[in-house]
């Protein structure tokens, strides 16, 4: 198919909407809700870091279990799991929380990792840079208004409430799911003549197929720029209230708006064929840095903004492009699991944004984290850089050597 736009590919990035709106509205206010609760910084950066933590850690499994049994029955059964999940923050308890987050982030494990390949199995080729970029976006539209109105709902009603109000969307969305899974084919697995008879040929055998330049060297970048993303989502909302000011909703309004205008039209700048996504890779990962740094050095309006535009540009692009450059070089019969070892370093990084940057915030100060955050991004351009370098004296991908 070479409609990105067609019926089946809208009710794909629908759910994928309304299943990220509950996921971004609980990302910004379980924090206060936490506090309630008697948490700190450092409790507040492992709860929230938890679930990053455990979808990373289910990335490869999830991609396993779907290359086996196809995408339609993860995808059900993990909006069954996520309804009943939500149930968890009825109670006020650190524990729970926690324990949530982490069924949560294995939900969030299967769920975009099925939702990803469902994508890719709906258009052509030619068209997957497009649709990838669609389906990022889809969960990106809910920032633009999910952390407002969880912001503004946090000052109006009970923390009950809103997220009573979350589980019945969750039910809605769970049957929306339901039905869209039996418009389906089903997805199997790739036949046995795309598989290796030789487990030991090299990286793309059953045993080595991990071991690709292209995927751990892409995983490697994707880590470290998610990193400050992750400490930005994670403790900015915190740091302005505490600094007494109350422009968390405008930074976050704006970064979204920006990040939703940038994907919808760079989508057809990401090369779709393979190619070495250099011209794009790089301007992204110095914006992310530039982004991070300023927020170390003010909280005033114009910096604010700035650094919201910054680093929408940066993740509106980095991450589709990064996805589309592995999806063209992990063989059919490891799909899931490749993309997924790749999909999880994306939430190792922005888990570490909360785990690892909550205690430098403790033992330093916000400002330090943003800042170690920005060198983190450079330092994944310079890691792009030695890819490209490495890639193009190998001469194995020539469409490097001209970016």
């Amino acid at each position: 198919m070479d409609n990105p736009y067609s019926f089946r590919s809208l009710q794909v990035y629908a759910v994928t909407i309304l299943f990220y709106c509950i996921v971004y509205m609980v990302l910004m206010i379980l924090p206060f809700y936490a506090i309630t609760a008697g948490a700190g910084e450092m409790e507040i950066g492992l709860i929230m870091g938890t679930t990053m933590f455990a979808s990373m850690i289910c990335r490869p499994i999830a991609g396993t279990v779907i290359d086996r049994y196809g995408t339609r029955k993860v995808f059900v059964l993990a909006l069954l799991l996520f309804t009943v999940s939500l149930a968890g923050y009825f109670i006020p308890n650190l524990w729970l929380f926690g324990l949530v987050r982490a069924v949560q982030g294995i939900v969030a494990a299967f769920f975009s990792t099925a939702m990803e390949i469902i994508t890719m199995d709906l258009l052509s080729e030619k068209m997957r840079a497009q649709g990838l970029s669609l389906y990022s976006l889809a969960t990106m539209i809910p920032s633009t208004f999910g952390p407002t109105i969880a912001l503004l709902l946090k000052d109006w009603l009970p923390m009950i409430w809103i997220f009573g109000s979350l589980f019945m969307m969750s039910m809605g969305i769970f049957l929306f799911g339901l039905s869209l899974s039996r418009q389906m084919k089903p997805s199997a697995a790739a036949p046995p003549a795309e598989i290796p008879d030789d487990p030991a040929v090299g990286p793309l055998s059953r045993k080595g197929v991990w071991k690709s330049r292209t995927l751990l060297l892409s995983s490697a970048v994707m880590l470290l720029a998610s990193v400050a993303n992750g400490a930005i989502f994670t403790f900015l909302p915190l740091y302005l209230e505490k600094q007494g000011l109350k422009f968390a909703e405008l930074y976050f309004l704006i970064q979204t708006l920006v990040l939703v205008l940038t994907r919808f039209a760079g989508r057809k700048y990401i090369p779709s064929d393979g190619s070495f996504p250099g011209r794009i890779l790089f301007p992204a990962l110095a914006l992310a840095s530039l982004g991070s740094l300023i927020l170390g050095t003010s909280l005033s309006p114009a910096v604010l903004a700035a650094a919201a535009v910054f680093n929408g540009i940066a993740f509106a692009l980095l991450y589709p492009a990064l996805l589309t450059y592995v999806s063209f070089s992990v063989p059919h019969f490891a799909r899931g699991l490749l993309i997924g070892l790749f999909i999880g370093a994306a939430d190792l990084g922005f888990s570490l944004g909360a785990l690892a940057m909550g205690p430098v915030a403790s033992s330093f100060s916000f400002p330090v984290m943003f800042i170690t955050g920005g060198a983190l991004c450079l330092l994944a351009g310079f890691a792009g850089l030695g890819f490209r370098v490495r890639r193009t004296e190998n001469g194995k991908n020539r469409t490097a050597a001209g970016l």
